[in-house]
């Protein structure tokens, strides 16, 4: 290798951790919004209209900016639901039916929601909260936190953490729907 080359890679190397140790490069960040039902409100009757007709009932919570957060009950469970352009995801299957955590699987214990953005401010995951009665105890409660990929074209759940830091990491890994 000549001495260019060499001096050339050198640079690249100082630049790359300039970038990282002066801040340039924007880090994975958190904001939170609310589920509380005073802070959530009545969505469009067209929003509603087919959770209506499934006996359900529906309220549309805080969300970052082009997505609609609908918090939806049944008289057993809660789930959420999200939706924005190009995205429709409902959490009811995974929640409730697909791997429920045990009896009467609901969210809203904590009152509030995670998003994790990219270094744009865009959301690339939401972490919540579920919490149900033990099958075995029936009187013991447990909760996991379920992480959901948000996606410019969909949304899945890409898996579930026992804390704050492993849902974090969960979600901003690269794994994807």
């Amino acid at each position: 290798m000549n001495v260019t080359g060499c001096f050339a890679r050198v640079l690249v190397v100082v630049a790359l951790a300039a970038e990282w140790s002066c801040g340039t490069r924007a880090q994975a960040d958190s904001v939170y919004t609310s589920i509380r039902p005073a802070d959530c409100t009545a969505p469009l009757k067209e929003t509603a209209a087919p959770y209506a007709a499934r006996d359900l009932g529906v309220q549309q919570c805080p969300a970052p900016s082009g997505l609609r957060l609908l918090l939806v009950a049944s008289d057993a469970n809660t789930w959420i639901d999200l939706a924005g352009p190009g995205v429709t995801w409902s959490g009811e299957r995974p929640i409730v039916y697909e791997s429920p955590i045990g009896n009467f699987p609901s969210v809203g214990a904590s009152q509030t929601v995670e998003w994790r953005r990219d270094g744009r401010g865009q959301p690339t995951a939401l972490i919540f909260q579920v919490t149900a009665q033990d099958r075995d105890t029936l009187q013991a409660h447990r909760s996991i936190l379920y992480v959901v990929r948000v996606q410019q074209d969909r949304a899945c759940v890409i898996g579930r953490a026992a804390t704050n830091e492993e849902a974090r990491a969960l979600a901003d890994s690269s794994k994807v729907c």
